[in-house]
C-alpha cells in the first residue's frame, strides 16, 4: 500500500510542476514570443502531406556583398536564436 500512496503522490507532483510551467510559459507553441535577434519570416510549405509553416531569418548583409552565402540550420538541441552572436559578426 505505501508502494501504491508514494507513486501517486510522485504522479501529482509531476502533474503540479507540469501544470506550473505550461501556466508559465509565455513563448507559445510556435515560440512566437521568444527575442529571437532578428526579424523571423514564414515560408508554407507540405510536408508528409500536411500544410506547414517553416520559419526562418533572413539576414541581410551589413557591409559590401562578397557573394557567398551561409545557410545555418537549427533543431532539436538548439534554437535560431542560437546564430545570433555569430550572425553579428
Amino acid at each position: 500500500m505505501m508502494k501504491i500512496c508514494r507513486a501517486v503522490s510522485f504522479i501529482v507532483t509531476l502533474l503540479l510542476i507540469s501544470s506550473f510551467v505550461s501556466a508559465n510559459n509565455k513563448t507559445g507553441f510556435r515560440l512566437e514570443n521568444f527575442d529571437y535577434p532578428y526579424p523571423v519570416q514564414f515560408m508554407p510549405l507540405s510536408s508528409q502531406k500536411k500544410q506547414l509553416d517553416m520559419a526562418y531569418m533572413d539576414v541581410k548583409p551589413t557591409a559590401k556583398a562578397n557573394g557567398k552565402t551561409i545557410v545555418l540550420f537549427h533543431g532539436k538541441n538548439f534554437c535560431a536564436a542560437t546564430w545570433g552572436r555569430q550572425l553579428k559578426r
